[in-house]
């Protein structure tokens, strides 16, 4: 993996970041399966929506997504569902140290709607984000993020402000973003449990369509060929 540094300083400048960014997370991912780390892991870090709060475990989107993983790579068998209710992105990098057994192929960082309801300072969320994505890049980790939003009700300037830091992230670390974790979910009340915030079955298999879609770019050309996804 310490090619990858030097790769990157010389594709960087005839790249967009976007485009950037998918390449050298390609690599990064079919250098780890080169070494053998079977099967593909991803983790995916985040909250109550990740943890799938208020459904059966099976049910959220992170073991539906793997489910639809398997059935479109055999190399591709495990999502890792670290999810914690009430975790805000300050707990990021102490969560993290804890996953580092599991040599996570893939990390997706989900952090912050708890930011977000606690009226939590964008800066701050920003700057846990960060760490949070400097700890995996220094595991050479692949990295990829979900961005966040807060309802309009938390005031304009406040909304804009968090709708930023994802974005501007990606942007500064050249990782792939997936621009809205809860887009077709949030403020749809078919689509959530009773409290508005989290979803419900329904909403948790729009996310692992979502994600899914997002996700198949990033790993088709790091994983081994297999049987294709239902479209």
């Amino acid at each position: 993996m310490r090619v990858l540094p030097r790769i990157r300083a010389a594709i960087r400048p005839v790249l967009r970041p976007a485009a950037f960014a998918a390449l050298f997370l390609a690599m990064a991912l079919g250098l780890a399966a080169e070494a053998g780390r079977k099967p593909f892991k991803i983790l995916i870090l985040g909250d109550s929506l990740t943890e799938g709060y208020g459904v059966e475990k099976e049910d959220a989107f992170p073991a539906l997504l793997a489910a639809r993983l398997a059935g479109w790579r055999p190399g591709c068998r495990e999502v890792v569902n670290a999810g914690s209710s009430r975790s805000t992105s300050a707990t990021g990098v102490r969560r993290l140290h804890c996953y580092a057994k599991a040599s996570p192929d893939l990390v997706l960082l989900a952090l912050g709607s708890n930011d977000g309801l606690r009226g939590v300072k964008p800066a701050d969320t920003r700057k846990h984000v960060e760490e949070a994505i400097r700890f995996c890049l220094g595991k050479r980790w692949g990295v990829a993020l979900a961005g966040l939003q807060v309802p309009p009700n938390y005031g304009p300037d406040y909304v804009a402000a968090f709708a930023k830091v994802y974005p501007e992230l990606a942007a500064a670390h050249k990782l792939p973003l997936m621009p809205f974790l809860l887009a077709g979910v949030a403020g749809e009340p078919a689509m959530n449990l009773a409290d508005g915030i989290h979803p419900n079955e329904k909403g948790h298999r729009v996310i692992a369509d979502s994600l899914f879609a997002f996700l198949r770019p990033l790993l088709e050309r790091s994983l081994p060929a297999g049987p294709q996804a239902p479209k």
